[in-house]
């Protein structure tokens, strides 16, 4: 058996099960059934050897199934139990499968960029990072810190804690700065990264920037070397986590301060996301060198704001993934 879920644009999403070995009666064409909260139900004959259930609902999740024998079984409503070979299933979802390393980026010696005397990269990253923990954790995921203090850690360190956790999520935040003061008020906005090959001039600055502590005494081809240790499924997952967070953080920031700019989610090679085994990005949150986005960055009502969005990014991003 096969199974995929479609959103639709009406709010509902189709739960498509492919039967593989499956017939119906000769003469049998669609047939439709009704349930209680149940927008349709269908089952037809896909192909000669395929059989196919369709079931469109607005429910939250019913992804949950389970197939013994020549017996398909689906939880039609949301919060139900159903039983199957001695297996219960439930469509309630259990976040607390679900693992969350959160890095604050820098720390102790590597302070990031500063600016203005109290912009300090490492402390705005942090606060960030904490009420990020905070609301992760009040949605019911299972949430880890790199650091919850400032004090250093190497950056393969920090991928091999997600690791050691067994993360299904890795997110980096930063706050980005612009080259030289010239370009300090040009230079804005949110920007979401995902581990490839750097295509622009701007992820590549970026990058080097975030890889200097680790990469300052290794040469080009050293360095490339190491970043080109990728996965092009990670990738793939990586990219689609990224556009969900950026799109949250975005909707977030923009009810609370007006427009932000948008500055995409972008390839790069940032070492802190090489060897990540689970979806992973690198968040910068805004310049801190920028005369008015720095000092937004140390407010504290919004960094809640940006937490607030990176979270509703990470939810969203997980319920759409396919279980």
């Amino acid at each position: 058996m096969r199974y995929f879920s479609l959103p639709s644009a009406d709010g509902s999403t189709k739960y498509v099960y492919d039967i593989y070995g499956a017939t119906l009666p000769k003469g049998k064409g669609i047939s439709h059934h009704s349930y209680k909260n149940i927008d349709s139900f269908k089952i037809a004959q896909n192909s000669p050897n395929k059989l196919r259930v369709v079931i469109k609902s607005k429910q939250k999740p019913l992804n949950r199934h389970a197939y013994s024998g020549k017996m398909l079984v689906i939880p039609l409503t949301y919060g139900k139990e159903a039983s199957i070979a001695g297996r219960t299933i439930s469509n309630i979802e259990n976040k607390k499968r679900y693992t969350i390393v959160i890095d604050a980026g820098h720390g102790g010696k590597d302070n990031g960029a500063t600016c203005c005397g109290d912009r300090n990269e490492k402390k705005i990253v942090l606060a960030i990072a904490k009420k990020l923990r905070v609301k992760l954790n009040n949605m019911g995921y299972k949430v880890y810190m790199t650091r919850g203090s400032d004090f250093f850690v190497q950056l393969p360190k920090r991928t091999e804690f997600a690791n050691k956790k067994r993360a299904d999520i890795f997110i980096s935040i930063h706050a980005n700065a612009a080259p030289n003061k010239k370009k300090a008020k040009i230079f804005r906005g949110i920007e979401v990264y995902y581990l490839s090959p750097a295509q622009s001039k701007r992820a590549k600055e970026a990058a080097e920037k975030e890889n200097s502590v680790m990469l300052e005494h290794k040469d080009y081809y050293t360095k490339n070397a190491y970043l080109s240790l990728l996965n092009r499924e990670k990738i793939v997952e990586s990219h689609k986590l990224g556009l969900d967070v950026d799109k949250k953080i975005l909707s977030s920031l923009n009810e609370y301060s007006g427009h932000v700019e948008n500055g995409g989610v972008k390839p790069a090679n940032f070492w802190v996301l090489v060897g990540a085994q689970m979806p992973s990005i690198l968040i910068e949150t805004g310049y801190i060198t920028h005369p008015e986005e720095g000092k937004k960055l140390l407010d504290s009502y919004y960094q809640s704001r940006l937490a607030k969005g990176i979270a509703e990014g990470i939810e969203r991003y997980l319920k759409n993934k396919r279980r």
